[in-house]
């Protein structure tokens, strides 16, 4: 009995070290949604006046996974898969409940008053919390430019959400 305490200690100690500190609290399976929305201002030649318009985005559903990587560090992979829609990969840095998305791209499509449609790609940078061990609150900035047959937009919007709840 005296034997199987100091193993049993040393055994804890062991993984107590291997564990990653900060990226287990979002390891998971997530269900998600999307919504807010972005300025587009039009890109017209100096002297012009463009059109502005602020659109609401879509709102997006689909499934996040978070998951471990093995460099031994708070650094994880993420994927986020929208229904009827694409599949986005990037990787993110955790930090005690708070997450740091690398920059990634993404396709939307936004609507217009002017019943303009865009398909366009944008820059989108993120960072979150976790609340309550079970969901995520993502907070997105989309940066990017869209083009219909004769004009041109810059898109900019820094009020997006993401609500991911683990499954």
């Amino acid at each position: 009995m005296k034997r199987i305490i100091p193993i049993l200690f040393c055994c804890l100690v062991a993984l107590a070290a291997c564990q990653k500190k900060n990226a287990p609290l979002f390891r998971g399976d997530y269900s998600f949604k999307t919504s807010g929305s972005v300025v587009l201002d039009e890109i017209v030649a100096d002297g012009e006046t463009g059109d502005s318009f602020t659109v609401s985005l879509p709102n997006e559903i689909g499934q996040l996974e978070i998951s471990d990587l093995d460099n031994g560090k708070d650094s994880v992979l993420v994927v986020m898969n929208t229904m009827g829609g694409e599949v986005v990969v990037t990787h993110a840095f955790c930090k005690d409940n708070e997450i740091f998305l690398r920059d990634f791209k993404k396709n939307t499509l936004l609507f217009t008053g002017d019943s303009l449609t865009l398909k366009n790609d944008l820059r989108v940078k993120a960072s979150g919390q976790m609340y309550e061990d079970n969901t995520l609150i993502l907070n997105m900035v989309y940066e990017g430019e869209a083009e219909t047959n004769d004009r041109s937009f810059k898109i900019y919007g820094d009020d997006i959400r993401m609500a991911a709840i683990r499954n």
